[in-house]
């Protein structure tokens, strides 16, 4: 069984707004150089050149494996297509955050850095607004929102729980708090 249109709808979210930073319609290594830029801007300089270098050895790695994936005609170039069908076949085995191809599970903790700007391990509501407002995000109500990520304030918003609502957002059938990291109530 396929994706349902919402599915692709939330994978073409990823697509435009995790990977495709110049925004060509497809994905190459230039994107993921743009990414490491945007980050460094938006974490203010935060990033020490060891950071800097982790990341870039990071991403490399993570270029690697999804073209390794999703590559089909060999161009060095990853189309929406090819990105479409790679997801497909992984949302019908993924059971868990570990089923996540590697360079999507890498990818995680770099999101949550750009979004956790003080580096205290928690995203707060403020860097949670300052996140849709810097990635220009459609939210309506961020405190509402923040409110679904914290279910109520009863959950702390760390890494441990983007990677929760990260495995949602890509896997989800349906709207749930995975949507969060869209900008969106479920």
């Amino acid at each position: 069984m396929g994706l349902n249109d919402f599915q692709k709808q939330k994978i073409k979210f990823t697509f435009d707004f995790f990977l495709d930073y110049n925004k060509d319609g497809s994905i190459q290594w230039e994107d993921f150089e743009e990414m490491i830029k945007r980050y460094k801007e938006v974490n203010k300089g935060s990033l020490s050149d060891a950071d800097y270098k982790s990341m870039q050895a990071s991403l490399e790695d993570e270029w690697r494996d999804l073209k390794g994936r999703a590559d089909i005609n060999k161009d060095d170039v990853v189309s929406w297509e090819e990105y479409l069908a790679m997801w497909e076949k992984t949302i019908a085995t993924c059971k868990s955050v570990a089923d996540l191809p590697a360079w999507c599970q890498n990818r995680i903790p770099f999101l949550f850095k750009g979004m956790d700007v003080s580096g205290d391990g928690i995203v707060d509501l403020e860097e949670f607004q300052n996140y849709c407002k810097n990635f220009q995000l459609q939210c309506a109500d961020i405190p509402a929102v923040y409110s679904v990520i914290t279910d109520g304030g009863k959950v702390q918003f760390d890494l441990a729980r983007y990677r929760e609502l990260y495995y949602r957002l890509l896997t989800s059938p349906s709207a749930d708090a995975g949507n969060t990291l869209m900008g969106q109530k479920p």
